[in-house]
Formats: C-alpha cells, sequence, structure tokens
C-alpha cells in the first residue's frame, strides 16, 4: 500500500495541471492516464488566446501554430479578420499533456500510464484507490489523502451520468492531415471556422493549422442524438465536403483519426465533490458550450482545484464548497449567456439567418470577435445579438416589400 497526498485519475489539461501545481507544493502525487501514449487520441484544442502561455507558465514547444486571422465562413458568404502579428494560436494536445506530465516528474511527481481506475474505497477515514495496468492486467494500491476525478464527461470516480439530461452534447471527429506545402499555406495562419448547413447543420467546421503541412480538419455537431435541423446523419459525409471544398487537392496523407463527445451540464450543476473526492475538468463542465472550447478552462479548473486541495491538506478547510463556488463564479453570467446563444444558434434551421448571424459579426472588430470567442463577454454578446435582430427586421421588411406588402407605419 503506497501512500499518497493526493491521486489524479486523468492526465488531461486539467488534471495534468492539478497534478503539477500539488507537486510544486511539495506533496506527493500520482498522475494516473489509461492511455499508454500521449499520442493516443489527439484531439484538438481548438483556437486559444496567446496569453494562455503566460497564465500557465507554458513552453512555446506546446504551440501547433500561431495565427494571425480569424476567418468564418456560412453557406453563402465569408468574412476574415486579419492582423499584423499572431492574435491566437493553435495548442498542440499532445505536447501539451506531454509537458505537464513531464513537469510533474520533475517535481518528484509520479505518471503511470497505460493504467486504468478500477474503483475506491474508504475505511477509518482512508481512501484506498486501486489500479489495473491494461497491458499485463498487474494491479496497485494506493492510499491517498485526496481522490480527484479528471476523467472527463465520464465521469469514472465520482460517479455521475456521461450524457445527463439537462446537458448540452457535442460530438466531434477530427482528421489530422499532411497536405502540400501551397494547400498548408492558404491555411496556415488562420483559425477557420464554418458554419451553416451547407458545412455542418446543427453544428459547426473547422481548419486549424499544426506543425508546417499539417491541418486538422473536423466537424462537430451539437444535440448528436436529435435531428433538430435537417441534417445526413453521417460526420464523415461533410468532412470529406470540407475536405473537397477547402483542401481541394486528393493529395493528401491522414495521419490521424479521433472523435470525441462532450455533455456540458446546463447551468454547471455537476456534483463537484463528495469528502474528499472532487471532480475537475470536463467532469464538471468547464467547457464553454458555445463554441466546446476546452482546454484553457480545464487548465484553470486544474489550478483552481489545486489551490483547495492544498488547502484541506493543510486543514484550512473541512470541505470543497468553496473550490465549487470559486469555479462556478468564474464562468458564471457568461456560460449562461453561452448557453443560450449555443440553444439559438445551433438550432436555427433557416440557412439565411446563418448567414445573417455572420452579416451581423462582420461589423465587429477583431478585439470584438475576440472578446466574443474566446472571452464570451456580456457586452459583446448584447451587440452581436442586436445586430442581428436589427438584420431580421430589416431582411423581414425587404421581404414584405418584395411581397408587396406596405411595411407598418412605426410610431
Amino acid at each position: 500500500m503506497k501512500p499518497c497526498d493526493a491521486v489524479i485519475i486523468g492526465a488531461g489539461p486539467a488534471g495534468g495541471e492539478c497534478a503539477r501545481a500539488l507537486a510544486k507544493a511539495g506533496y506527493r502525487v500520482l498522475l494516473v492516464e489509461k492511455e499508454k501514449d500521449f499520442a493516443a487520441k489527439d484531439f484538438s484544442s481548438g483556437g486559444s488566446t496567446l496569453e494562455v502561455l503566460d497564465d500557465f507558465d507554458l513552453p512555446d514547444s506546446v504551440v501547433g501554430a500561431y495565427c494571425n486571422q480569424i476567418k468564418i465562413a456560412s453557406s453563402q458568404d465569408a468574412h476574415c479578420w486579419q492582423a499584423d502579428k499572431p492574435v491566437a494560436l493553435v495548442l498542440d494536445f499532445q505536447e501539451l499533456r506531454r509537458f505537464l506530465a513531464d513537469d510533474l516528474s520533475r517535481h518528484k511527481g509520479k505518471v503511470l500510464l497505460g493504467w486504468s481506475f478500477e474503483g475506491y474505497e474508504q475505511q477509518n477515514g482512508k481512501t484506498f484507490v486501486s489500479l489495473k495496468e491494461d497491458a499485463s492486467g498487474k494491479r496497485l494500491h494506493y492510499e491517498t489523502r485526496v481522490l480527484v476525478d479528471a476523467t472527463g464527461t465520464e465521469r469514472k470516480v465520482l460517479g455521475g451520468e456521461n450524457n445527463p439530461p439537462s446537458a448540452i452534447v457535442g460530438t466531434g471527429v477530427e482528421w489530422l492531415l499532411e497536405v502540400p506545402d501551397d494547400v498548408y499555406k492558404r491555411h496556415a495562419d488562420a483559425l477557420s471556422f464554418f458554419i451553416g448547413q451547407k458545412w455542418m447543420p446543427q453544428g459547426y467546421a473547422w481548419i486549424f493549422p499544426m506543425v508546417p503541412n499539417r491541418l486538422k480538419v473536423g466537424v462537430g455537431r451539437n444535440f448528436p442524438q436529435e435531428q433538430v435541423v435537417p441534417h445526413e446523419a453521417s460526420f464523415r459525409f461533410y468532412l470529406d465536403h470540407l475536405i473537397t471544398s477547402c483542401i481541394q487537392t486528393p493529395d493528401f496523407k491522414i495521419l490521424d483519426r479521433h472523435g470525441k463527445t462532450i455533455a456540458y451540464t446546463l447551468h454547471q450543476r455537476d456534483r463537484y465533490f463528495d469528502g474528499n473526492v472532487l471532480a475537475i475538468g470536463d467532469a464538471v463542465s468547464t467547457v464553454n458550450p458555445l463554441t466546446f472550447e476546452g482546454i484553457r478552462h480545464a487548465l484553470r479548473c486544474g489550478r483552481v482545484a489545486a489551490k483547495h486541495v492544498v488547502f484541506d491538506l493543510e486543514g484550512k478547510t473541512q470541505t470543497f464548497r468553496r473550490y465549487r463556488s470559486e469555479m462556478r463564479r468564474s464562468s458564471g453570467l457568461r456560460w449562461l449567456i453561452s448557453e443560450a446563444l449555443t440553444n439559438k444558434i445551433y438550432r436555427e434551421a433557416d440557412d439565411e439567418k446563418v448567414d445573417l448571424m455572420l452579416s451581423a459579426l462582420k461589423t465587429f472588430s477583431l478585439a470584438e470577435l475576440k472578446a466574443l470567442v474566446f472571452d464570451y463577454r456580456i457586452g459583446t454578446a448584447i451587440k452581436f445579438v442586436l445586430n442581428y435582430q436589427a438584420r431580421l427586421i430589416k431582411n423581414a421588411f425587404r421581404f414584405s416589400g418584395k411581397k408587396g406588402i406596405k411595411p407598418m407605419e412605426l410610431k
């Protein structure tokens, strides 16, 4: 029976950041990951802000590419916001996780790859964790003061439904492509998003650059079990269309295929803790429901959780209620507004209205666009809604005029 101060199940961004923060504070930490290599399930991070590097002390090696453009295309329109220098980046998911684990090891923490969580039990005020090595079937047991669930929406430790009834569920499929120089150069400096029924009804598609000659090309759908907007059932249908329309060459190589489903619980009413067991990252819906960007928020959650675990280990608190309060406060109204926009934008069946949404966004400066898609600023969200509503009204009057109907006089 090997003693630890904290055992963390899941070496994603939340688990890795929590583990290394605790190790830096001098605690005995074990980080457990069921995959035997960080190259497995190399999910896209999407775009992120440049500040993420300084905020979490991350090296340049975790960056897949820097971008000075953000492009959005609808079914009938497109627009590009551009700057003279990088305004965003794409994180290399496997390199990020590898760095966090290596940093943990440098601070005398331990990492177990290829081990699965089997269960835990509590006896006489102590918590015992059981692990199994997938390759050999060998088992290990650890005694820990705190147990952390960083298994994402699977919620394997603390429990709970994978897709609770009150959740916004998103499923994405992504390919990592090796492409010719001319194709890569067309996409190298931009975060490219595609909305509307042409690209992915009930969701969106994307192309993100990585290291030279490599692109991540993906499609994602919200409410995947519902036909809110008429669509082809196959994700492959829209992925092939995106490649045909935007990559525009058969001369590419598929290096990796991966997919993931994430469930965001409405109003973040997740189970955050039970005694000395707490959940972090996607297990407590840190992903933003509007863009399904999750890595920055998972890193933040891991760091906040580590702070409260230290309070617990030092005997400064008897419960993790303050951890839950801090997490809900940090998302707060911004996430609630994102929920409302998600249900509006991705349930819109009229493709002309999706085009009008892009028309409303085209009035934004690059700074305002970043404030909406990265910071979820309330004022910017309100401006977007008002711009969109104004276009709806103008479009309705234009339609009435075409029908020979005189618009009602406004008083």
